[in-house]
């Protein structure tokens, strides 16, 4: 049997201008391909000939038994089930699966738009490889018994009832880097293609009401050990020449004894590689004895969620901080001459226009970069079931549902006009902030100016309200009307020809 794992062409994000390989499709297809012939292909990384015909081309070729398109980023949403209609056009026998966050949250309507055949609800590595036995089984199926699995039945989609998660993820193999074309991927902010994204721990403990990933993994953390942090790094970095890693963490530093010990096998390893983490303000302040030599191993820069600086916004945002732990944080931090990013979160119902010029004003005196999201209400979290009480949410467009635009009104504008302010005033920050002007002529710390220049233009792109979309980008509805003119015309062309 023939697993095709598809990652469909994606608008790159805005804050990072490039691409890695798809979290969940690493990991899954290094634990499938133990029993199965696997192949994987990424439809953002072709360059030449249009992402969707390489991907149709590559269909038709392959001709797998079994897909499954990654359905885990909400603005993504619809590439995958774009993805899955292709399929189904050229591969109408082949079983199509999907998963990860917004699959889990649209899974009844996944299963009724008759793209998709089942669901992974939930941690997908163990359901997927008793998905994949059930399936190469000759004779009648029975997937009832399948924990975390969604599907049709008698017409109708039912969810079996939820998988536990995995308590040691370190029984899990590596992802699966050799299946993937590590060497076309690349990170605008991080030096291009020995830049790369690494995920070491699933969820956290906190209840930020906005974080579909605390809500995706019950609000609990579990991390992999050091010795498979060291291991995954070093074969990142003397397999694939990747230099420069955004660890993908929640919270990076939840585990102090995993921390130090990953610093001491560092210091071992000896990798020359940088690393870019992001934590909590408490966790920071609590290992405030280790920056140091964290900062010795590589890591320069770090990201706080500090999201909106005054004691209103933190509230509504059900953050575990204050404002004294926020400038504790920030002052525990800053002596280390990390990179310290400030993430911002604005564009809330009760947020005003005061809060987000207040709010940017602290961020950009106190932090080197300032990450400026805005707030968005991923379906499942409790900041979306606030929005959609209040009947604040006005766009609807799940690919605009990427944190760089307003889709609820807010304290005093409709949707429209808060995003226009939004992105008029950060763009405005971004490209006229002193601040980052004298620090990108003389500060030292890495990477800062490859940040800097990021930062103008996405400020640019912000400004003139024209969003900034990748070379290789191939709108899916002109390709398929192409498709399938081709696909009506090559029967009628082949019948002439027989006469």
């Amino acid at each position: 049997m023939k697993v095709l794992f598809l990652d469909p062409i994606h608008k790159v994000w805005e804050f990072f201008r490039g691409l890695t390989a798809s979290p969940g499709l690493i990991m899954l297809s290094a634990v499938a391909r133990r029993d199965f012939n696997v192949k994987v292909f990424d439809a953002s990384m072709e360059f030449s000939g249009g992402p969707w015909n390489k991907t149709a081309e590559y269909l038709e070729r392959e001709r797998p038994d079994v897909v499954a398109i990654t359905g885990t980023i909400t603005s993504f949403w619809y590439d995958s089930l774009n993805a899955a209609k292709l399929v189904r056009d050229i591969l109408p026998e082949a079983k199509i699966i999907t998963g990860g966050y917004i699959a889990m949250q649209l899974w009844q309507s996944a299963l009724q738009s008759g793209y998709f055949d089942y669901v992974v609800l939930g941690e997908g590595e163990i359901t997927l490889l008793e998905l994949l036995n059930e399936l190469k089984t000759s004779g009648p199926k029975d997937f009832s018994k399948i924990l975390g699995l969604a599907y049709l039945k008698d017409g109708k989609p039912v969810a079996n009832e939820p998988r536990p998660f995995i308590t040691d993820l370190d029984t899990l193999p590596l992802p699966a880097y050799d299946l993937f074309p590590m060497d076309r991927y690349s990170l605008a902010p991080f030096g291009g293609r020995i830049g790369y994204t690494v995920t070491f721990a699933r969820g956290c403990q906190n209840r930020c009401v906005f974080c579909s990933e605390a809500k995706q993994w019950n609000n609990c953390w579990r991390g992999h050990g050091a010795e498979y942090m060291v291991e995954t790094l070093t074969v990142l970095r003397k397999k694939f020449g990747k230099r420069v890693f955004y660890i993908g963490d929640d919270e990076f530093l939840h585990d102090r004894a995993r921390t130090e010990k990953f610093i001491s096998l560092m210091q071992k390893a000896k990798l020359d590689i940088l690393m870019w983490i992001q934590t909590t303000c408490y966790s920071a302040v609590n290992n405030a004895d280790l920056l140091k030599s964290l900062k010795e191993i590589g890591v320069f820069q770090i990201m706080l969620g500090i999201e909106m600086p005054n004691a209103k916004g933190l509230k509504s945002l059900n953050k575990p901080q204050n404002m004294d732990l926020v400038e504790k944080a920030i002052a525990t931090i800053t002596p280390h001459e990390f990179v310290l990013m400030g993430m911002l979160m604005w564009g809330a119902p009760w947020d005003t226009k005061a809060d987000l010029y207040n709010a940017l004003d602290f961020l950009m005196k106190k932090c080197d970069i300032v990450g400026p999201n805005a707030s968005t209400p991923w379906p499942g979290t409790d900041y979306y079931a606030e929005c959609e009480k209040l009947g604040a949410i006005e766009d609807f467009d799940l690919s605009r549902y990427d944190m760089t635009n307003v889709v609820t009104r807010t304290a005093e504008l409709s949707a429209a006009a808060s995003d226009r302010f939004y992105k008029n005033t950060v763009g405005k920050a971004l490209m006229f902030n002193k601040k980052s002007l004298h620090d990108y002529l003389f500060s030292r710390k890495p990477l800062y100016r490859t940040y800097t220049n990021m930062f103008l233009k996405m400020g640019w792109r912000f400004f003139i309200m024209k969003p900034w979309i990748q070379k290789n980008y191939q709108e899916f509805d002109g390709f398929y009307r192409d498709f399938s003119a081709r696909r009506i015309s090559q029967p009628v062309l082949a019948k002439a020809i027989q006469k």
